[in-house]
């Protein structure tokens, strides 16, 4: 059975996740997230030191489940293309659960860009690997040096993320750049 810290934590990180993806990092205070989550703001400081280790912890948290249920997803799926539809489905359903503004508030906060991008490289780099020397091992992809095609993409997406201005200026965008990013990988320059 759970403690009272422990719910205390539990509903402060539900509720602090539920304001920042919603309104973004700026708009949310420390007394508004205490209020929705039922617990004084000298609770909060008692687990965080700052209104940015909460909103760190939040979107490692969110990074972390997303990475598991992708994890997950692309494991049940058969073929590399379909793995690769699958990411991209995974990707869009995700974009669409949080704002612009959330976005643009990772982005800008350079502390928790980087520690992002960096955690992003990692998990990218294993799920790049697993999908690209599947497809080798079932003849769908031609034969290549994985680990470098694996870093090749991280390259793309760490410097996509790096000039998100046009990337992340609306949902639409977003959605636009995910759909012909993920087209691109599916189908390179010269597929049908």
């Amino acid at each position: 059975m759970a403690t009272q810290s422990e719910i205390k934590y539990d509903r402060l990180m539900e509720k602090a996740e539920e304001l920042f993806c919603q309104l973004g990092y700026k708009a949310v205070s420390m007394d508004e997230i205490a209020a929705a989550a039922g617990i004084s703001k000298m609770t909060i400081y008692k687990y965080f030191s700052s209104k940015e280790d909460l909103f760190f912890k939040v979107v490692e948290s969110v990074s972390d489940r997303a990475y598991i249920k992708l994890e997950n997803l692309i494991t049940n799926v058969d073929g590399t293309i379909e793995k690769i539809d699958a990411m991209l489905n995974f990707s869009l359903d995700i974009t669409n659960l949080f704002s612009v503004v959330f976005y643009k508030d990772v982005m800008e906060n350079k502390y928790i860009a980087e520690k992002l991008v960096e955690t992003k490289k990692i998990k990218s780099r294993k799920i790049f690997t697993e999908i690209i020397t599947n497809g080798i091992e079932k003849g769908e992809i031609r034969n290549i040096d994985v680990e470098f095609i694996a870093e090749l993409l991280n390259i793309i997406i760490d410097g996509l993320l790096r000039n998100h201005s046009g990337i992340i200026a609306s949902e639409e965008s977003i959605k636009y750049f995910s759909e012909r990013f993920y087209d691109f990988l599916k189908y390179g320059l010269l597929g049908n």
